[in-house]
């Protein structure tokens, strides 16, 4: 999961292969992307991956290994995220279970098929136009989550223009802010900032970065399934 993670993080255009580097003091994985605590390796199990098709080894002049993932390894990785669920905090499991629960299918629809859709796209190729597709699609989720909101609570004045979810937010929250303490008003303002923080980065994801011009990678369209996940889990669990 390291290296596909690794290989993905790094544009394309940019990518090379890794090597390993031995020494009597051990085995170092050597790659742009891989952060020096995840660099110490056993090479054993680099040849391992290699036996099984999922990296493809070879050996430089000097006989300094190196590897590519290969096609079958790519398919390994997907098949491990889809199938094993990735190992990550319990609390974000809890997440993803309350918005696949039958609840907030029901409740949302539209705006969880097209969050699902762009978790799916997260475990598979990382196109260009892959990680365009994960951001319109969880810029539709937003807009859906937020259009459910405003024909439930119908606040008053609310902007009718579907992409102005910030505003129609701020709509939602005016409305119900008289039935809440002190302490709940000033968390439903945090979401808010949260939330508008949150489409800043969709719509990075969905133009392709063309504004900072740095190309987009996986760990990008990652923070953007996630952060939409995490954000529509906090206004319906606080609504």
């Amino acid at each position: 999961m390291t290296i596909v993670e690794a290989a993905r993080n790094t544009p394309i255009d940019s990518r090379q292969k890794f090597f390993v580097a031995q020494s009597f003091g051990g085995d170092t994985l050597i790659y742009p992307t891989i952060p020096n605590e995840k660099a110490q390796i056993y090479f054993g199990d680099i040849e391992a991956l290699a036996h099984e098709g999922l990296l493809s080894l070879g050996y430089g002049s000097k006989g300094t290994p190196n590897f590519d993932v290969t096609p079958l390894g790519f398919k390994y990785y997907e098949y491990l995220k889809k199938k094993m669920g990735e190992p990550v905090e319990r609390i974000v499991r809890t997440v993803r279970t309350y918005l696949d629960s039958n609840n907030f299918i029901k409740a949302y629809p539209t705006a969880y098929e097209k969050w699902r859709s762009a978790e799916e796209l997260l475990w598979e190729t990382d196109t260009k136009q892959q990680l365009t597709l994960i951001g319109h699609l969880c810029r539709e989720s937003i807009q859906e989550f937020a259009n459910y909101l405003i024909s439930t609570h119908n606040p008053p004045n609310a902007p009718t223009d579907k992409s102005k979810t910030v505003a129609r937010l701020k709509a939602v929250f005016a409305k119900k802010a008289d039935s809440l303490g002190d302490s709940k008003k000033a968390f439903l303002d945090a979401l808010v900032s949260y939330w508008g923080t949150v489409i800043d980065l969709i719509q990075r994801q969905e133009h392709d970065s063309q504004k900072e011009r740095q190309p987009l990678v996986w760990e990008d369209a990652r923070a953007v399934v996630f952060q939409t996940l995490i954000v529509m889990f906090e206004i319906d669990r606080n609504l």
